[in-house]
Formats: C-alpha cells, structure tokens, sequence
C-alpha cells in the first residue's frame, strides 16, 4: 500500500471518528460535566480519579478538560461496579447524611436541557421509585433504612422525580419516628425533600402529609397538621400518611379511642406493616387498654413483625398489670433479645427502681447517659423512666422536655402515658407542662375556627 493510500484511509478513519463524535454532546469544563451527572464537580472530580470517570484533555495534563455524554452514560450505567468500594454511594448511614442542596436543584429547574431528565437515568430512577413503594407494603424496623436508600438513589439519579423525593421525606420521617434517625438531623432533611417535591409537582399527597407531620413534631403547629391531614382525607379518604398524622393527633390530644380507630384503618390498609400495628398497641397502652395492647403485640411476634415499639408497649404495659418479679423477668427476657432498644431499658431501668433495686437501675442509667454522651441519639424519654423510677423527678422532668423539645414519638403521650401518672403533681413536670403546647379537643377547635 502506497502513501497516498495509507493517507487517505487515515483520513477517512480520523473522519469516520470525528462524524460520530460530532453526533454525540460535547461537554466542556467540569461544571458543565458535573451538572450532567447531577452531582457537584468535587464528586465529579473525585470519581475521575479514583474510578476512571472518562474525561479528555487538550493540550497535555493541564490542559482544558471535556467529556462526552454517550461515555457518561455508559459509566453510569456500569456505576455499580465502578463504585463498588465507594462508601459514600452505597452505604445507608452516608446517603442519609448526604444534604439536599437547594441550590442545585434550582439550577435543575432552570436546565431545561439536562441530561438526568432523559435516558437511562430518568428510567432507573422509575425503576427504584417502583421498589421502595413496593417495600412500604411490608415495612418494618429492618427494612426501612433500604427503603431510604432507595429513594435517594433515584433521586441522585433523577432530581425531578418528585414521587422520589415526596418518598424520601416520608421514608426519613418514619425512620427517625422509629428511633432510627436523630431528629435534628433527619427532620430538616425530610422537610427540604418535601418542599422540593412540591415544586416539581404541588399537589403530591405524600409530600404534603410529610410537611404536615413536620408540623407536629418539629413545630407543634396542631391546627395547621389537622387542616392538612383533613384536607388530605377528603381528597383520598384511604391516604396512610393522613390517616397515621391524624391518629397521632388524636394521641397528643388525649382522645385515644379515635385514635385506634384511626390506626384500625390504617392496619386494614397496610396489614404486612409492623409500624402501623405497632402504633396501634401503643395507643391501647396510653388507653389504659394493656391486656388488649399486650395481647395485640402477642399477635403481631407470632406472624413475625418485630420492633422497638412493640418491646416497649409490652413492658409499659406488664409494669401495669403484672407482679414486679413477673414483670422484670419478662422484661429481661426481653433484653436480652433486643438489648438496644433504648425504651425497654428504660422501663427496665423503671422496674428495678420501684422494686428496690437500685444499683442496677443506676447501672442502666449510667450505661444511657455515657451512650448519650457519645452518640448522641439516646431517647431522652428512656432516660427519664429510669430517673422517675430513682425519685430523680426534677432529672425526668427535664428529660421529658428535652424528648419534647426534639421531636419524639412518645413525647405525644405524656399527657395519656400511666407510668408518668407519679409525676401529675411534680412541681417540676408541671412546669414544663405549662411551657408546652398539646392539641386542643376538636369539638374546641372547631369552635375557634367558626369564631374566625
């Protein structure tokens, strides 16, 4: 083969290559890559390095970079693999703490033309939307950090799929309701993925009945949570997110018996949920209910639904009805099966106090405080039983406003709760109790609103 020939099938291959090239997006500088992928440059940057991100240079090593887009979608689709060893993509604890940055999902919003709204990832994005929602059928203690993860996966891949955002917050909310997530941490989170979702679409119910339940437990804003869950009742009269916000209304409230009735509805919506049936035990406790609530979680451990809830509804309600010697033994067993679960420590704590075991109250004490003290997320109301059960009240008093002051769960029962019945005439608990909201009744509430 002459020179000319070699020439010309050179050229005709550099020109081959350079038509396909000229058929794909070009993407110059690492801001226009990083918006690409939907992530910031720093992570961009990051994954060239580390993983072979494919990136090209003009003009040596610091020469100006580029990319194409078909490359970044065929990494993409291969990430699993290249990111296999990558902490901060796979693991729950890191895509919790992962934020929510406003800012860019604003520039999402404003690019009409970006990638992640087409292709591969808007159609893996569905795909986890599709999983998570199946999951919530079944969820449980065990299951919910990957409902989480799930969630945000699609939402790193496609930040206007509302429906994964709106899952999201719902999933964050319900994991740090179960003491899974701390508060200060979680609820924030869960409120911008709400508001974010309702950007993209205003009228998605679970992001609404999220924010509303934000009301409750970050705000205590009660009129406005029962204006929104009503409101979504009335749209969709079945919506579980509406029908749990409204039955924990009912329990800050101190009616008890519409919220079981409330939590019925929601079972019989969500029957393979343990949460749901958990909630409802717990209502029968602060009912006054404790062999119903006793036997209901009796029911639920025999089709295999497990949870901290359940451990602490069953010792709260066996310290009420149960001799002393019967009742530590029940809740020792069950310490030993679940020695985490920071409420029954503390009813345990309580037990032992009341019944003339006091060193190993303080024990349990202790071992809480100096878990506080390192991590952070002990239940303040856990550590109150056991300072309650020590006679420390002014200690419990102060603790039951720090489990108010973060949002807990049970802190929406102590105007129901027997095990602080000690403390109705406590100085102390009595002005915490005049510094803090609980909802009105409805029928006073109606009233209000009619007067305005």
């Amino acid at each position: 083969m002459g020179p000319v020939s070699v020439f010309r099938k050179a050229y005709t291959v550099t020109s081959v290559i350079a038509e396909n090239r000229s058929r794909q997006q070009r993407l110059d500088g690492w801001k226009s890559i990083a918006k690409c992928l939907g992530r910031t440059c720093r992570t961009v940057q990051r994954w060239h390095a580390e993983y072979g991100l494919p990136i090209h240079r003009l003009g040596g090593d610091k020469g100006s970079i580029f990319a194409y887009s078909d490359e970044l979608d065929d990494w993409m689709r291969n990430r699993g693999r290249h990111l296999a060893s990558d902490p901060t993509e796979i693991s729950g604890p890191a895509l919790l703490q992962a934020p929510l940055v406003r800012d860019e999902l604003t520039q999402y919003h404003e690019n009409s033309c970006s990638v992640l709204t087409h292709g591969p990832g808007k159609r893996r994005s569905a795909e986890l939307v599709i999983h998570a929602e199946r999951m919530w059928g079944c969820l449980s203690h065990a299951n919910i950090d990957m409902i989480v993860r799930l969630y945000r996966e699609a939402v790193d891949l496609d930040p206007f799929n509302a429906v994964a955002l709106g899952g999201l917050a719902k999933a964050i909310s319900v994991a740090c309701l179960l003491g899974k997530l701390c508060s200060s941490v979680a609820y924030p989170l869960a409120g911008t993925a709400a508001q974010s979702a309702l950007e993209i679409d205003p009228e998605l119910p679970e992001a609404k009945c999220t924010l509303a339940l934000l009301k409750i437990v970050t705000k205590r804003d009660w009129q406005g949570a029962r204006l929104a869950f009503d409101e979504a009742l009335n749209l969709r009269p079945l919506i579980t997110g509406a029908l749990l916000g409204r039955a924990l209304l009912y329990i800050a409230e101190g009616c008890l018996q519409e919220a079981s009735r409330f939590l019925q509805e929601a079972r019989t919506q969500n029957v393979l949920s343990s949460p749901v049936v958990e909630l409802y035990c717990w209502s029968e406790y602060l009912a006054g209910e404790y062999a119903n609530a006793m036997d209901q979680v009796a029911q639920a451990r025999a089709s295999g639904q497990f949870g901290s809830v359940f451990d602490a509804v069953e010792a709260l309600a066996a310290i009420q009805t149960e001799a002393p010697d019967a009742h530590i033994q029940r809740m020792e067993a069950l310490a030993v099966d679940s020695p985490h679960h920071a409420v029954l420590q503390g009813a345990l704590g309580y037990a032992y106090a009341v019944n003339g075991q006091g060193q190993r109250a303080s024990e349990i004490l202790d071992a809480m405080m100096h878990s506080c003290a390192r991590e952070k997320m002990c239940e303040p109301y856990a550590i109150a039983l056991v300072q309650l059960g020590l006679n420390q009240r002014q200690e419990a008093a102060k603790r039951l406003e720090q489990s108010y002051r973060e949002g807990s769960l049970w802190s929406l029962g102590f105007q129901s709760d027997a095990i602080l019945e000690p403390l109705r005439h406590d100085p102390h608990f009595r002005q915490f109790m005049s510094k803090v909201t609980y909802p009105v009744s409805e029928s006073t509430f109606q009233r209000m609103v009619f007067a305005d």
